[in-house]
């Protein structure tokens, strides 16, 4: 029976060449690998390789079952009753080098009802046109290889044909440098790091002569500024109260993809807090400048909420210190604020003369359990005689009930504390220190149950007289730590608290302060290289 067939898109007979050379140059042996993982439908922020294919236009131009947006499957018109085709299959781009995803690409005939696709004989989706899955390359370890996809087409009377298209995976291996970012207009540092969703977003101080709260917005797959930045604290404030010196502490992203900052103002002890929220072009949404004698050291972003901890000096001669958590609704109105003080729940004994410090240092959002949990370090008593430091958390509601709270009990050390926490999953998992006596201290990580205790799972490093500043998670649970001593910087890699590293970078004349991790994978640790602001994205 004649047909008439319209047709989108071939590849040509010299780019499947193309793609063989392409793929064999990568795998020659044509060994098959399961280890790529796949999502529903992730974004595409792979960069295509020399293997993409080249589409030709033949004939007429077929409508498609594909709207705005969607996966560029189509169909194509045709006779009743001749059999379902499957025009061309293959996937864009053929090749991936680095963390990202690759699309099947199907052209079938207009009779086909439901397509079925397989990888190593698996099913991996099945459904009718267009063809609505994609492929997730997420590490060298877990995803390298080279891939044979059966794409099956059925008619409504159950025929069906079948296609074959092959994906090559080869990625750097994990922790492997992707970019650098280093401010060389004036010496300056970075505190905090955050992935946007169209931008790495960083923020520290810079001095330009006057040292400043400083915001960067970089480009995520070349670390290289957009237009427009850096950005400083004195070119978006509307307060004539904000002057010189300043210095950006910590860095949220909320919901609506504002950059939230907190930053303090001044010097030694006459420094007040700072918070602003911009939009994601750096304009001023709000700003709020908070009394002297307070300090903040960490802000997140919660549902409905921004929310920052610092410290309360609560004596000057010595200084003594208080627990500091505030709370701001998304315009800027302050909801509530709380003293952290002695006892806490779970302590027995009794701060009496308000001499035992609290230092906040860190905060997240616990979607698991509902609440804000903040981490740090205080004073504690110990067998009702000695003053000890060590680590302990709190959880708040999102309305400022103080929920639970947990103080390490030294069961790894004399003394230890926590600086920052991430989530990973549904867990949060902080990093911090711990020193036995006169011993230097060593880094360390612990695993939070939903009462913020962490004693039960933990890990420490033998790294001397380092402190863990900076913890995120990657897309495959894979823990980035920055982590810094009197004189080197060191970027880890590792899954869980007995494992050994899955890589160790060693950064001389460095300080890392804070890490962060995109939806691919890629994970960057901020800090500063000498007397600059700096940053370092690696694989995954």
């Amino acid at each position: 029976m004649s047909r008439r067939t319209l047709v989108l898109s071939l590849v040509t007979a010299g780019c499947v060449g193309d793609l063989a050379a392409q793929g064999s140059k990568y795998y020659p042996d044509a060994t098959d690998s399961g280890g790529g993982t796949s999502t529903g439908a992730p974004a595409d922020t792979s960069t295509p390789g020399s293997g993409d294919s080249v589409q030709t236009v033949t004939g007429e131009v077929p409508t498609t079952t594909a709207g705005p947006g969607e996966p560029p499957s189509t169909t194509s018109e045709e006779l009743p009753d001749a059999g379902p085709e499957i025009v061309s299959f293959l996937f864009e781009p053929a090749v991936l080098s680095e963390a990202g995803s690759a699309q099947p690409v199907a052209v079938v005939s207009a009779d086909v009802v439901e397509l079925t696709l397989e990888q190593g004989g698996t099913e991996v989706w099945s459904g009718p046109p267009p063809l609505m899955w994609s492929f997730a390359a997420t590490s060298s370890a877990a995803s390298d290889g080279e891939y044979t996809f059966v794409l099956t087409a059925r008619d409504g009377d159950g025929q069906e044909t079948t296609a074959e298209a092959k994906l090559w995976v080869s990625l750097p291996a994990s922790g492997t440098e992707r970019c650098v970012f280093e401010e060389d207009s004036g010496s300056g540092w970075l505190a905090a790091v955050e992935y946007g969703s169209e931008a790495l977003v960083i923020a520290g101080a810079l001095a330009k002569p006057a040292l400043e709260a400083t915001l960067w917005r970089l480009d995520p797959n070349s670390c290289q500024p957009q237009a427009g930045y850096p950005w400083a604290i004195s070119q978006w404030t509307a307060s004539p109260l904000v002057t010189p010196p300043s210095q950006a502490v910590g860095l949220a992203i909320d919901e609506l993809g504002r950059m939230a900052i907190a930053a303090n103002l001044g010097s030694g002890l006459a420094r007040r807090p700072y918070v602003a929220v911009l939009s994601p072009q750096g304009a001023l949404e709000w700003e709020h400048l908070g009394p002297e004698k307070e300090t903040y050291s960490g802000i997140a972003a919660a549902p409905g909420r921004i929310v920052v901890v610092g410290e309360r000096r609560v004596n000057d001669m010595p200084p003594q210190y208080d627990g500091l958590v505030a709370s701001f609704d998304l315009a800027g109105t302050e909801l509530w604020s709380d003293t952290l003080a002695a006892p806490l729940p779970g302590d027995d004994w009794n701060d009496q003369f308000n001499t035992f410090d609290e230092h906040p240092r860190g905060v997240a959002w616990s979607e698991q359990a509902n609440a804000v949990m903040v981490v740090g370090e205080r004073h504690v008593l110990e067998m009702g005689e000695k003053a000890r430091l060590r680590a302990f958390t709190v959880q708040y509601s999102l309305n400022g009930a103080l929920l639970a709270a947990w103080s390490s009990h030294g069961l790894d050390s004399s003394d230890d504390g926590l600086v920052t926490v991430t989530r990973c999953g549904e867990e949060l998992v902080a990093g911090g220190w711990v020193q036995n006596g006169e011993s230097a201290r060593a880094p360390a990580t612990r695993w939070l149950d939903l009462m913020g205790n962490g004693e039960k799972k933990r890990r420490i490093d033998a790294l001397d007289e380092a402190v863990l500043q900076g913890l995120a998670c990657d897309r495959e649970k894979k823990f980035t730590a920055a982590i810094s001593d009197p004189l080197t910087a060191y970027v880890i890699g590792y899954r869980s608290s007995d494992d050994p590293f899955l890589y160790k970078t060693e950064l001389p004349s460095a300080a890392l302060r804070a890490a962060s991790c995109d939806p691919r994978g890629f994970c960057a640790a901020a800090g500063l290289q000498g007397e600059h602001a700096w940053v370092r994205v690696h694989h995954p």
